[in-house]
């Protein structure tokens, strides 16, 4: 039995674990048999963060997932993800999701962010503001969509 993993919080912050979903995908694996992202619920919860309960699930387990460096990175809180290897049903959904475009339940495409891209951009500046108008438009990656 591997050591437990750490669970996600819903910060801004991603998550840190690597994630093997093309060796998964092409396994029998439950995990990915059993992720069904257009009959779970998903809930974006912020940038990395998504509450996610299946249909034959009980409970919502909250997953953590970005593409860092170009490979796919996360967590969640389920028992699964803690004690087994590679991941577990929740996080296969969001992928799955994300994969075909599905919405979440706010109607929002599901997206895995990268991280590597969306928090270096690399044009800081001297600016007669202080750079007031510069971080708040770096900071609402949003862009008035909500």
């Amino acid at each position: 039995m591997s050591a437990p993993r750490t669970p996600p919080s819903a910060d801004e912050h991603a998550p840190g674990t690597p994630l093997d979903f093309e060796t998964l995908a092409g396994t029998d694996a439950t995990s990915w048999d059993r992720a069904d992202p257009q009959g779970a619920l998903i809930e974006s919860m912020s940038r990395y963060s998504y509450r996610v309960t299946l249909p034959d699930g009980e409970e919502s387990h909250l997953v953590a997932v970005a593409i860092e460096d170009g490979q796919h990175v996360g967590t969640c809180d389920c028992k699964a993800f803690e004690y087994h290897e590679g991941p577990c049903a929740h996080l296969c959904t969001v992928r799955q999701a994300a994969f075909i475009g599905e919405r979440d339940t706010r109607g929002v495409r599901v997206r895995i962010h990268r991280v590597d891209l969306e928090t270096h951009t690399g044009d800081e500046r001297a600016a007669t503001d202080g750079g007031q108008v510069d971080r708040a438009r770096r900071a609402d990656r949003m862009e008035g969509r909500r």
